[in-house]
């Protein structure tokens, strides 16, 4: 018993070490994020993943193509920010019904910042990367903003596979 309080305190204490570690998906200077979620039943996974995108991303920009079975469609999250500027998520996600199977790919990340009174500026994955080759504020300033983009997807994916799987 006491064994096992220690193990918890334990990982209690080096959680925040372990969450900082946490880093961004990215191939070849883009984010990207790929992976396939297992259909419980053999239900309709097209028609699940179009229900959801319709619900969780921008309706307007949905892209279906019902010979492949697959989806398109750009999903914006506001992210918290200072009140003087907005910060948003916008990211693409491909959905593609395969078998007993869903599979998904969210790439073309993209920051948009919006600062009163100024234009919006947008952030592409790429810029938001090349943060990190940086040094001292700016690139902890880019690891920062990088694991929160992190945190939205990998939320956005967890809940698609609640979504998608029924649990």
């Amino acid at each position: 018993m006491m064994r096992d309080l220690r193990s918890i305190l334990l990982l209690l204490f080096l959680l925040p070490a372990i969450s900082h570690a946490q880093t961004v998906h990215h191939e070849k200077d883009k984010i990207v994020y790929t992976g396939k979620i297992k259909l419980q039943s053999t239900g309709d996974g097209y028609n699940q993943s179009k229900s959801f995108l319709l619900s969780n991303a921008n309706a307007d920009s949905i892209k279906d193509d019902k010979e492949t079975k697959a989806l398109t469609a750009i999903a914006m999250v506001k992210l918290p920010s200072e009140y003087h500027l907005q910060k948003w998520l916008r990211y693409k996600i491909k959905l593609a019904h395969i078998g007993n199977s869903v599979h998904y790919e969210i790439d073309d990340v993209q920051l948009v910042l919006h600062e009163r009174g100024d234009k919006k500026k947008v952030l592409t994955s790429e810029e938001l990367l090349k943060g990190m080759d940086e040094s001292g504020n700016t690139a902890r300033d880019a690891e920062k903003t990088l694991n929160e983009i992190d945190m939205y997807i990998q939320q956005f994916i967890s809940k698609m596979h609640s979504a998608l799987t029924g649990a």
